[in-house]
């Protein structure tokens, strides 16, 4: 048929030619017997239709042009699919079109084709035109995507601060998490595990994002199949044992072809900011003295390990008449006239006053603004009841004395000894005008950094003792409290202790830990972390030339204890300190820091810091260094003598380097 439809076109064009050649007519370029035929051109070609879910449809526009210089004759358009595996049925559909055509030159026609997918194979057709082009017909190809399923969602759920759970705040803090299926199939989800188990993350499955919706409500198994752009929830808990960063895998199992094992990073606590009062949930003064500025000392706590803590904002936001204040001049640095900043695991103070001009119950309201996400805003009540009683005047005196008690030095308010002394403390020189003292409150306002220091027997006695474990400033508050129970009133000049603890060694090397698993690190059952201080000549692990629990100290240099280092304190049990001390190093040399994770004794990863002080001033301190469990060893930093300049070496394996590199 095509072939006889070519010799009537062939012998139509005869005639014509044999018109022209009996006329005075000629061709467009002036040449006799030409004939102009038109030219087909089809846009898009490929015809590509984009991704379509399933059950969906699409529809893409074919332009046909002529592009010659006579009329285009189209005999026939057909509409063909090659696909071989669709048992579904008929997956392209043609337009309202005619399937002839006469098109002049610069004319167009426009068809459209529908797809609509009834499986995840990719389909395939052909658009065959036949015209009186010279090029004879045309096939346009129809190609598709192949289907699958693609899961999809944020990489990360971050709960930037949340404080320790307590039984009254378990599952209060969660964040939805939305999974989608990106894809062109139907997603089929089989399972979803946090990983590990017992870490600080949980999740379950709400029918819908209602926030009123109670979350015991939600379900314990996922939804199994997710349709094309289908968006199902996740509702993340998480509840922290600690303030220290926590992180989990969320691992969700699908029939996804690339992501068949999808996994979303779990974080909290991580890189955030952390706030703690030392009286957060109310300032009471008890009774205050009318006339009197009753004090209070609030300690603010960094307690991120890593971030520092900056405080916008300490103010008085009801200050119940008139009669709550704070005193002049005891915020913290930068404020009010801009922020507060806290290094990690420091402390600062402030001091709230309470001047009753009356026998009445008063209430306020203290606000702290900072950047810890969980405490923005934080707002504390105050109260206090005015009386006629005259309060009674707190007088503290502390000395350095021996650890059975042995005075070394006189009582003052101001002490500078070394680390590693024990410090006595005395309140009986207080006194009542009219009464007698009734009871004791010692607090310590602040301390270093890691610091474990307490006050012993109680802080409740008028003589406690206590330890200095660290290098860096003390302070000790003393509250008495008279028979009718009125706290003291009189200015912190008389009522603190302040010791500075300056190491006077050359070298003195200062090693504390923390482990999040462990809740009470200074119990008597805990990890044990050793601090190794070696001579360039020596082995870790080895006497005499390493310093460490086995050998305390050694005979290094010249003849005699002078330039001999020495461990001072060894902790078997908790958080630390252990420390190493080092006169008369000597030149030339340099000496290394090595921590050794001795047991971990079931708690698990631990974070070493480590602070280096050259003739008493720090030069070096490097925080948080995660150690996974026993054996581990942290070959940590260099000193070199006798410039003391300190060099960080930072590497870690398992058990100790056979040689020294």
């Amino acid at each position: 048929m095509i072939n006889n439809v070519k010799h009537l076109s062939w012998l139509a064009v005869a005639g014509v030619l044999f018109a022209a050649a009996c006329s005075d007519d000629e061709g467009k370029d002036g040449n006799i017997g030409e004939v102009d035929t038109g030219q087909i051109s089809v846009i898009p070609n490929p015809v590509q239709f984009p991704d379509v879910p399933l059950g969906g449809s699409q529809e893409e526009t074919i332009i046909i042009s002529n592009v010659g210089d006579g009329t285009l004759n189209i005999t026939s358009i057909e509409l063909v699919e090659d696909t071989d595996s669709d048992a579904g049925g008929v997956e392209f559909q043609k337009g309202t079109w005619q399937n002839t055509a006469e098109i002049a030159p610069g004319d167009q026609i426009i068809l459209t084709i529908a797809y609509t997918p009834l499986d995840q194979n990719p389909d395939n057709g052909r658009l065959i035109i036949k015209s009186n082009d010279p090029d004879g017909d045309l096939e346009v190809p129809i190609q598709t995507a192949d289907l699958a399923p693609s899961i999809s969602s944020t990489p990360v759920v971050n709960f930037p601060r949340v404080a320790p759970v307590t039984e009254t705040t378990r599952n209060k803090s969660w964040q939805f998490l939305d999974v989608q299926n990106i894809g062109l199939a139907p997603l089929e989800i089989s399972r979803v595990v946090v990983s590990p188990a017992d870490s600080d993350f949980s999740i379950s499955f709400p029918e819908t994002k209602d926030v009123m919706v109670d979350p015991a409500t939600d379900g314990t198994e996922p939804t199994s199949t997710v349709a094309p752009d289908e968006i199902f929830p996740v509702r993340v808990y998480f509840n922290p044992q600690d303030n220290l960063p926590s992180s989990a895998d969320l691992i969700f199992f699908s029939n996804d072809p690339e992501k068949g094992q999808y996994t979303v990073s779990l974080q909290g606590n991580s890189g955030a900011p952390c706030m703690r009062l030392s009286r957060e949930d109310e300032i009471n003064f008890g009774e205050g003295g009318i006339g009197y500025a009753n004090s209070r000392t609030i300690t603010i706590e960094n307690c991120s390990p890593t971030q520092d803590l900056k405080v916008s904002e300490i103010s008085i936001t009801d200050d119940g008449g008139g009669v709550f204040d704070l005193r002049d001049g005891s915020l913290p640095e930068g404020l009010p006239d801009a922020e507060a900043v806290i290094p990690p695991d420091n402390t600062a103070n402030f001091v709230v006053t309470y001047t009753p001009t009356a026998e009445i119950v008063s209430t306020g309201e203290l606000t702290v603004r900072s950047n810890d996400p969980s405490k923005a805003n934080l707002r504390v009540p105050i109260v206090g009841k005015g009386t006629t009683n005259v309060c009674p005047q707190a007088i503290a005196q502390g000395r350095i004395q021996e650890q059975n008690g042995t005075a070394i030095g006189p009582y003052r308010q101001q002490l500078n000894t070394i680390p590693l002394k024990y410090i006595g403390f005395d309140a009986t020189q207080s006194t009542d005008p009219n009464g007698s003292i009734a009871s004791y409150e010692w607090t310590i306002v602040q301390r270093p950094p890691n610091s474990t220091a307490r006050l012993e027997t109680s802080n409740t006695v008028p003589q406690p003792t206590m330890f200095l474990d660290l290098a860096g400033t003390y302070i000790v508050e003393l509250t008495v409290y008279d028979d009718q129970g009125l706290s003291s009133c009189n200015d912190d000049e008389t009522r603190r202790v302040t010791i500075l603890a300056t190491p006077d060694e050359d070298i003195h090397v200062q090693l504390v830990w923390d482990t999040p698993t462990d809740a009470d690190q200074e119990d008597t059952f805990g990890t044990d972390l050793d601090l190794h201080y070696l001579h360039p000549n020596g082995r870790w692990n080895n006497a005499p030339w390493d310093i460490f629990w086995r050998n305390r100290t050694s005979d290094w240099g010249s003849s005699g204890a002078a330039d001999d280092p020495s461990l001072d304190i060894d902790d078997t049990d908790g958080s630390g300190p252990e420390n190493v001390n080092h006169n008369n190093p000597e030149s030339g040399l340099s000496y290394q820091v090595g921590v050794y994770y001795y047991a971990d004794k079931g708690f698990g990863p631990s974070y070493a810091t480590l602070r280096i002080y050259i003739q008493g001033q720090q030069r070096y301190e490097w925080r948080n260094e995660y150690l996974a469990s026993t054996g581990t060893f942290w070959r940590a930093a260099a000193i070199s003598w006798p410039s003391g300049s300190i060099t960080a070496l930072n590497q870690k394996q398992q058990g100790f380097p056979g040689t020294t590199p």
